[in-house]
């Protein structure tokens, strides 16, 4: 049986000294409402006459530079000169946005506020945003690039075709800065500057690359043959460092997320389920820091978490269709739903307790005025969860 949040802390009370008591005891009280969240809103994110079902969500803030993924194709959020911008794709290659003010109040376009911009005639696979850009990509042997300014009256939509010489099959993408980054089939691609069309290095990773991840001047790749590699953008060595010591590779257990957190740390999730955190300071040692046990996932590469601002919590969807939360503080076995404070006929909408219809392809938290919120989707929804919050009766 699963410990209740704060069964994993009380331990620690006595032996701690006070001011760690409080800091665990805070977390440990986080970690209860965060089991608790039951408040919900749903929205359709597909226009009817398109067809097309969420394959990812994003949003992000400019001002923070703070990402998150979701479901629909992709979808992202960016605060640009108190104007709040939403991007999404498709199954079937649109891209949308919708323009919010900072009054909330949304633009009268298609379904929600959602306005179909472009179609790159393939998935949208990513989604990303940095400065005054917003950066789609397209999935397949034709793969496509739109460039999207969030200051429009300077610039309109761009769209960049690649050739499939260069590169196709874009898993994923990261931006930071200016500088692009790909996961393309057996190579990650680099470009320089985003904008002025600088650059591209190819880097040959001889493995589908479905994750990619960027700090400062380094760029680390997830790989479907289970490798993880990290290139330096100084230098551009072309073979780049394998990171620990191939203990993915044999057998492959393809990495399906990578995620830096801080101290030095990298989340990896693998398609078999498994979640650990590694110390990058010593990058051939093949003992996790962490493990975070109770994932379920077998074959599934699109299988999305989600990590908080503070990076004390992680979300991950599992291939059953729910959504699980661990502390990243200890790892170890998912923490339970917490319905104590829940009516019983308001038991389903625990976002723990949760099956949903469709696959989850989607997660992002972000910071909202009422709070921290988990966007979710799936299937042609994006469901969006107030964390801490829950539906009492009446």
């Amino acid at each position: 049986m699963r410990s209740q949040p704060h069964q994993l802390f009380s331990g620690l009370r006595s032996s701690l000294p006070s001011a760690s008591r409080k800091d665990w005891l805070t977390h440990s009280l986080q970690c209860s409402q965060f089991a608790s969240t039951g408040k919900v809103e749903r929205s359709l994110m597909q226009c009817p006459w398109f067809g097309g079902s969420v394959t990812a969500f994003q949003v992000s803030a400019c001002r923070s530079s703070r990402l998150i993924k979701c479901m629909i194709s992709e979808t992202k959020t960016a605060h640009h000169n108190g104007r709040v911008w939403n991007f999404t794709g498709d199954s079937v290659g649109w891209f949308y946005s919708s323009l919010t003010s900072s009054r909330n109040q949304t633009t009268p376009f298609c379904t929600h506020g959602w306005q179909p911009e472009f179609n790159l005639s393939s998935e949208v696979s990513s989604i990303c945003c940095s400065d005054s850009w917003c950066i789609a990509t397209s999935f397949g042997p034709d793969c496509k690039i739109l460039h999207f300014p969030l200051e429009a009256i300077t610039e309109d939509i761009r769209v960049s075709r690649i050739d499939s010489r260069v590169a196709c099959d874009i898993w994923t993408a990261d931006l930071r800065g200016s500088r692009l980054a790909l996961g393309a089939r057996s190579q990650l691609v680099c470009i320089d500057d985003i904008a002025n069309r600088a650059a591209v290095h190819n880097l040959p990773t001889y493995s589908d690359v479905f994750s990619v991840a960027q700090e400062n001047h380094v760029v680390y790749a997830g790989l479907r043959n289970g490798g993880i590699f990290r290139f330096d953008t100084r230098t551009w060595e072309s073979k780049g460092d394998a990171l620990l010591d191939g203990l993915f590779t044999r057998p492959h257990n393809s990495i399906t997320n990578l995620r830096l957190l801080r101290d030095s740390q990298l989340l990896v999730s693998n398609v078999d389920g498994k979640i650990s955190t590694f110390d990058l300071r010593s990058p051939a040692i093949r003992t996790p820091l962490k493990v975070c046990t109770g994932n379920v996932n077998s074959y599934v590469i699109k299988a999305p978490i989600a990590v908080d601002p503070s990076e004390n919590f992680l979300f991950a969807a599992g291939q059953d269709n729910r959504i699980r939360l661990w502390s990243l503080r200890s790892g170890g076995p998912p923490l339970a739903p917490n319905t104590s404070s829940t009516p019983m006929e308001f038991h389903d909408l625990n976002l723990l307790q949760r099956d949903f219809i469709h696959p989850i392809r989607t997660m992002q938290i972000s910071e909202e005025a009422e709070g921290m919120v988990l966007w979710v989707g799936s299937g042609s929804d994006v469901f969006k969860y107030s964390l801490g919050q829950h539906v009492s009766a009446g």
